[in-house]
């Protein structure tokens, strides 16, 4: 039986798999280039990470001033977010603590005044880092544009929480990559591609691990499973061919319990087999 551990990165790190941007998910920026959007939780290193993933290759872009928001519990203490590392001068620069309309939340408006960078289409690009007191907190995500309170609500401030993303002509190219809404209704169907299974075993899981079975594939086929919390923080993901990923153990890290789902997404030579999303729960 093979045993993976599910491993974080920084952007220096040389990638045990190679991160790309999922399919099959709704696109939401108003051009074709776009950097899509998601929050990780490295469980070595305790931290969050938020990646961005360019559907294009460029040497010299230019990222104008740009704003990621993170949306906290309210049980968190109210101060600003430490931010560290990636690219360009991140700061967490406006913040609203448990608004009216939003009470059972804060918000962080973490701000960058832009920078020259070097992307490469499908290969993750670390933005920033953050730690919370305690480390992984569950409920913890990114602002949903569109749902979360805006600037006029009450309680906001008039502070605006958007995400975006631009470049140096004022283009948008923010998209998140997966949000929660889109998480649950994933998993409304657990398995949606024809002819193709994948299993859980056991579920819930009690252990440390658990074993994924996937039919239905090619042999060669390659495929991505990516773990992800309740929120849609990803916890890790792998790529493999289809016929290594029989009784394949795959470790939960000890930060996850509750509700998790499991991912599989076809990486283009397996057509017609993608979104595969299994519900988990994980017991403490």
């Amino acid at each position: 039986m093979k045993t993976l551990r599910f491993t974080m990165w920084l952007l220096l790190a040389t990638p045990l798999y190679t991160r790309a941007q999922p399919t099959g998910f709704p696109m939401v920026a108003t051009t074709g280039r776009q950097l899509g959007v998601h929050l990780s939780y490295n469980a070595e290193q305790n931290q969050y990470e938020v990646y961005a993933t360019a559907n294009f290759s460029q040497t010299g872009f230019a990222l104008g001033p740009s704003q990621i928001t993170v949306a906290v519990p309210r049980s968190v203490a109210d101060q600003s977010l430490s931010v560290f590392g990636g690219s360009g001068r991140w700061t967490d620069y406006s913040s609203v603590f448990a608004p009216a309309a939003a009470p059972g939340l804060d918000f962080h408006g973490v701000n960058s005044i832009g920078r020259i960078l070097d992307v490469q289409a499908d290969v993750p690009l670390l933005l920033f880092a953050f730690r919370l007191p305690g480390g992984y907190i569950e409920g913890v995500r990114l602002y949903a544009n569109g749902r979360d309170p805006r600037s006029a609500q009450v309680g906001m401030g008039g502070g605006d929480f958007s995400n975006t993303l631009q470049d140096h002509r004022g283009i948008e190219l923010f998209r998140p990559v997966l949000d929660t809404i889109q998480l649950a209704n994933l998993s409304i169907s657990e398995i949606t591609a024809t002819d193709a299974t994948l299993t859980v075993f056991p579920n819930p899981i009690t252990g440390d691990s658990f074993r994924v079975t996937l039919k239905g594939y090619p042999d060669g086929a390659r495929l991505r499973l990516r773990l992800l919390s309740a929120t849609g923080v990803e916890f890790g993901r792998l790529e493999e061919s289809a016929d290594k990923l029989i009784n394949y153990s795959i470790r939960v890290p000890r930060q996850l319990t509750g509700q998790a789902y499991l991912l599989t997404e076809s990486l283009g030579n397996a057509p017609g087999r993608t979104g595969l999303c299994n519900k988990l729960l994980i017991m403490p």
